[in-house]
């Protein structure tokens, strides 16, 4: 069987969806079929609308024998304009292909066709232009269409992250698959009340590859960085104010204020508008480590050597970072959201705290600084939670024979 993906980003990008992604495509290529992947040149998210950001050359390349092709991205106004306002119709596969935030990559629906592929997967919301091209695409072409939206649901209290996933047009989307696999139980909840058909839906979860991301060396990053026995908070990922960013340096300016050793150590890739704040806000905090985008093999030291993950984010599906943390025995904080609502066991295996609560997020981490025994505790139920829930070999094996078992719908879109 040939399954052709169609994601915003591909590897070399990481990301907990682009990781998702390159697990199941190693995973089908393993079972004998074969894997293409089409996707754009961006690599820096800002490079889906802003040119000058990092991206990477248009064309073919092979990676592990999966063949990936990228297209590249318009970025010229008399090309995007027009088709801007045609997204303010009220025709949801107007909408669908041209409201905001929909970028557009050259080609890439073309290069998708020339392939027909027996199965495609799409994915995640809010790219919806990419989604709608290979939905429409696997109608053609009278083949299934798998979709991982991805939905963030944000805080429960508004509507602010919500409003840009499950829009009309957006469920509409949804129903047009054959599957829609949701990475918790509380996704597909939630989609069913927005109006996904229940029969479309699936939650198969999520998983990470325990070898693959333990087994770090503390030394080395302690040494390399001079940072002594200080203990260390890390934040792992992308740097953006949803995700938390924003919150966490300011909860850490709080503990530095009352005296508090730790060293807070920022790894990732980021937003603009984070790397602004962070240009005024980081003056003075001379226990701040920031880096830019590390590598695994980086990141499996950087794990190893925290005495707390914090990931309070806002914008989160799964949190495979916590699932990581947890891998490597650290007692995670994440915001108190439904999502992590279900993965998080607050006081059990990590601590949950309001996204955006600076003063609640510094006394938490002060509170688990402090307390090594509690730490240890709760790094050691996060590993045992990761070892019955989230090994990468059982959701792959939940998972994989989803991509050989569904007729396509008999509708066209």
């Amino acid at each position: 069987m040939h399954v052709a993906f169609v994601a915003p980003r591909f590897f070399p990008c990481r990301g907990g969806y682009e990781n998702y992604i390159l697990s199941l495509a190693r995973a089908l290529v393993s079972a004998g079929n074969r894997v293409s992947v089409f996707t754009t040149t961006a690599v820096d998210l800002e490079a889906f609308w802003v040119a000058g950001h990092h991206t990477l050359p248009a064309g073919h390349t092979v990676i592990e024998t999966i063949d990936i092709s990228r297209s590249p991205i318009v970025y010229e106004r008399s090309y995007r304009y027009p088709r801007r306002v045609l997204g303010l119709l009220p025709n949801w596969k107007l909408k669908a292909r041209f409201a905001r935030p929909a970028f557009f990559a050259r080609g890439l629906r073309n290069e998708l066709h020339r392939a027909r592929p027996d199965m495609i997967h799409v994915g995640p919301l809010p790219y919806n232009n990419l989604m709608f091209d290979g939905i429409a695409e696997a109608r053609r072409l009278h083949v299934p269409v798998l979709a991982t939206p991805c939905t963030h649901f944000g805080e429960d209290t508004n509507s602010e992250i919500s409003r840009d996933y499950v829009q009309t047009f957006q469920v509409n989307l949804l129903n047009c698959c054959d599957k829609v696999l949701t990475l918790t139980a509380i996704e597909a909840a939630r989609l069913r009340d927005r109006g996904v058909r229940a029969d479309k839906l699936l939650v198969s979860g999520a998983g990470i590859d325990v070898a693959e991301v333990t087994g770090g060396d503390e030394a080395d990053v302690r040494g390399k960085y001079s940072l002594g026995e200080d203990p260390i908070v890390l934040h792992l990922g992308m740097r953006a104010p949803d995700k938390g960013s924003v919150c966490v340096l300011e909860a850490m300016r709080k503990l530095w204020q009352r005296g508090e050793c730790a060293r807070l150590v920022l790894a990732g890739p980021s937003l603009s508008s984070f790397d602004r704040y962070l240009s005024i806000a980081s003056a003075g905090c001379e226990r701040l480590l920031t880096l830019g985008p590390v590598s695994d093999l980086e990141k499996r030291d950087w794990l190893a050597a925290a005495s707390v993950v914090v990931q309070p984010s806002r914008v989160e599906s799964l949190g495979l970072i916590l699932l990581e943390a947890w891998a490597n025995e650290k007692p995670v904080i994440a915001a108190d959201t439904a999502v992590s609502r279900e993965l998080v066991e607050n006081g059990g295996d990590g601590l949950l705290v309001p996204f955006g609560d600076s003063s609640r997020l510094a006394d938490v981490l002060a509170q688990l600084l402090q307390d090594s025994s509690s730490r240890r505790a709760m790094g050691r139920r996060g590993r045992e939670k990761v070892l019955r829930c989230f090994l990468g070999e059982h959701w792959i094996a939940k998972t994989l024979p989803l991509f050989s078992t569904h007729k396509p719908c008999s509708f066209t879109m």
